[in-house]
């Protein structure tokens, strides 16, 4: 297998190697883009069983006028609104129905204050095609910001969708141009070479557009679409870990290059020592993430393709395209500061650091657990947030809209939510009325009337308007109990009822996401889990990784919860954040553990467990400090979007990488497996010079040693 995996440094074969990448990137470059291959359109990643679903189904099937997406325009005026005024409006209404633009049906509703309107107009064409979302900007266009003294906004689930598409528009672009500069510039400060940060930045941006490109050819190939969010945290994920994977190999390299006079039989053997551990590494992100296809909510299931092909394509090219880009480079590579055949190795601070530890394990893996344990105290104040409009952290014209019709109506009129009674024949007249009033008593209406009939009557939809905000906590636990009254008064006619719109998909979203979490979650633990006992031979070891973390994950988790909610004032966190958070930082926190334990081990066959684990801890501590700077700088560039949940990823995932970088991997790891002692290898060999004895070759046993400082 050696043989094989160091191929592409021996005489010609990195000029072929780099060839095929060439190739195949540049065929791949006529195909189809990522960018038009992505949707943020939610609602649609929802199974077709749920009744949010059916239910909007079967509106969209029986009534005209309930065909397509709703936006509202909203008019708002200080004053009471005068003849001009509803003359303006209705002439609004006018255009929206005889227009250019596709609109199915438009109705005018007037406040009770009588200081606002809204226009209620449903628009055809799907939310995530250019068409539509290029009719809600000729129609923001024609009403323009005010008429008459009335300000005008376009909002509703169509101008939300649309806003959410403006935010992302050349997002990822702008996320690559600023993590390859990030990078670029870290490389830089870290080599402190003009010449060799380039490598690994190439090596990743070649597995970035490679990967990208046969995402969007499966995805034109099967007609389906991929999450907006996803191919955004691709860029940021493929950047920061196949940076990573590149500072493990290229530190060996160095190491190697001080006592080697040929720089490809060095890079040969650093590549050998060093590819079983960067393979482990790519496979457990490649495979956690995969876990997200077992999830119902297509949100999520639609990530796992993003992100697992691109790890698993960035990490092809970190054992292939980077080991050539290096062999030809040499020791050139390096310039002005070659290594020279003898230069010693030295890590005298992470000597220090490690003889600390190792001198009072106990003592440092209890410090450690208490910090994250009172960082994981936060979670205590987790709140979930739906709404989109809280989303935004720009002042989008659908957010404004939003601010203008809670002053004249109930924050449910942004998106009103839809009762449908099927019953086996057209009930009377005097039905309809009880049913009004059942849906009125149900906790948070503000208002229920009925809209239409279908079906020859048999058919019955009613509009149903709640006193808050249609995409909070309480809107939806709201929605449950408006289900419980609908089908409680329509089984008194032995009918049956659904009910649908913007808020009881979000409530059927977040019942899908519960359980998603913990089975994701669960599925993820074992594939990290089995990943690790096969890479160390061992149970007892891969258990304390494990809870290691697990604890780091509550950490981070809480620790953004007291940042966002408690420092910035957010109030909640969006509900997505603690399985996203999980994923990436059990998969990216097993790297660390993967980089160092696989050290210890092998050193501590080499010079028992204690020396073993102080001369890992400080060969490892340079290049994986500036492997975790890196990977949580990278996850910072996502600040630089003005939308809640990217920057809650950003700041959960970043603050979880560097307390592993930090904390879990400089004191509590080592700490636990001093304190646990040479069993830790059971049932394999003891981590123990004495075990050595026991194999057959002590170097075919130690798979992946990242070794080496960036000094």
């Amino acid at each position: 297998m050696r043989n094989i995996i160091t191929w592409s440094t021996r005489g010609r074969h990195p000029w072929i190697v780099i060839a095929i990448w060439v190739l195949v990137a540049g065929g791949l470059a006529t195909g189809p883009k990522l960018q038009s291959v992505t949707s943020n359109d939610a609602s649609k990643s929802l199974p077709a069983s749920l009744e949010s679903k059916r239910a909007d189904a079967l509106q969209q099937a029986s009534f005209a006028d309930a065909k397509g997406t709703p936006i509202i325009v909203v008019y708002s005026s200080e004053a009471q609104l005068t003849e001009a005024d509803k003359a303006a409006i209705a002439e609004g209404e006018a255009w929206l129905t005889g227009g250019a633009e596709p609109i199915n049906s438009a109705r005018v509703e007037y406040s009770p204050d009588g200081k606002g309107a809204l226009i209620f107009a449903s628009l055809a064409g799907n939310p995530g095609d250019e068409a539509f979302r290029d009719s809600v900007q000729a129609i923001g266009d024609h009403f323009g910001d005010s008429v008459n003294t009335m300000q005008v906004r376009v909002t509703g689930p169509g101008g939300l969708i649309t806003d959410v598409y403006r935010i992302f528009l050349n997002a990822d672009v702008k996320l690559l141009l600023g993590t390859v500069m990030l990078v670029l510039i870290l490389l830089l400060v870290i080599y402190r070479s003009p010449v060799l940060p380039f490598v690994p930045l190439l090596a990743v941006g070649f597995g970035y557009f490679v990967a990208g490109g046969i995402l969007a050819q499966i995805a034109t190939a099967l007609d389906v679409t991929l999450s907006g969010q996803a191919t955004s945290l691709m860029v940021i994920l493929l950047f920061g870990a196949g940076t990573d994977y590149g500072l493990l190999l290229i530190s060996r390299y160095r190491e190697e290059l001080r006592r080697e006079s040929d720089a490809r039989v060095a890079l040969s053997t650093a590549l050998g020592e060093t590819w079983e551990a960067i393979a482990a590494s790519g496979l457990t992100v490649t495979l956690a993430v995969l876990a997200l296809l077992f999830a119902n909510y297509g949100d999520y299931t639609s990530f796992a393709p993003v992100l697992g092909l691109g790890v698993f394509v960035t990490l092809i090219a970190g054992l292939t395209l980077m080991p050539a880009l290096l062999a030809l480079l040499g020791r050139r590579a390096f310039w002005p500061r070659r290594p020279k055949l003898g230069d010693p190795t030295e890590h005298r601070t992470w000597q220090r650091i490690a003889e600390r530890v190792a001198a009072a394990p106990k003592r440092a893996a209890g410090l450690v657990t208490v910090i994250l344990v009172v960082l994981a105290l936060g979670c205590l104040f987790y709140s979930p947030r739906f709404s989109f409009t809280e989303d935004f952290l720009k002042d989008m014209p659908s957010k404004q809209g939003y601010a203008l019709l809670e002053k004249h109506f109930p924050k449910g009129s942004l998106a009103p939510t839809t009762v449908l009674i099927q019953a086996p024949q057209a009930p009377p007249e005097y039905v309809t009325g009880m049913l009004v009033g059942a849906l009125n008593k149900s906790p948070g209406v503000a208002a229920a009337f009925p809209t239409g009939t279908a079906d020859d009557g048999k058919l019955l939809s009613f509009q149903v308007i709640l006193e808050g905000d249609p995409y909070s906590k309480e809107a939806l636990q709201q929605v449950r109990r408006l289900r419980e009254t609908a089908r409680k008064a329509a089984a008194a006619g032995q009918a049956t009822a659904l009910v649908g719109g913007p808020t009881a998909i979000q409530a059927d979203t977040w019942a899908l996401s519960n359980r998603d979490t913990l089975v994701v979650a669960v599925i993820a633990l074992v594939v990290v889990g089995v990943i690790l006992a096969a890479l160390l031979r061992a149970l007892v070891a891969p258990l304390y990784l494990l809870a290691t973390n697990l604890l780091s994950y509550l950490a981070a988790l809480g620790g953004t919860i007291l940042i966002t909610e408690k420092i910035l004032g957010w109030e909640r966190i969006s509900y997505r954040i603690p399985l996203y958070m999980f994923i990436f930082l059990v998969a990216l926190g097993s790297d660390y553990n993967i980089f160092i334990t696989t050290r210890i081990r092998g050193e501590a066959m080499l010079c028992g467990l204690r020396d073993g684990t102080v001369k890992a801890l400080a060969a490892t501590g340079g290049v994986l400090t500036s492997a975790g700077i890196i990977l949580a700088g990278t996850f910072l560039i996502l600040l630089s979007q003005p939308v809640k949940d990217l920057a809650e990823i950003s700041i959960g995932v970043a603050l979880g990488v560097l307390l592993d970088t930090f904390l879990v991997r400089t004191a509590l790891v080592p700490g636990l497996t001093l304190a646990i002692g040479p069993k830790a290898g059971w049932p394999g060999p003891r981590w123990t010079r004495s075990a050595a004895t026991t194999l057959d070759a002590v170097d075919a046993t130690v798979p992946g040693d990242p070794a080496a400082s960036t000094t």
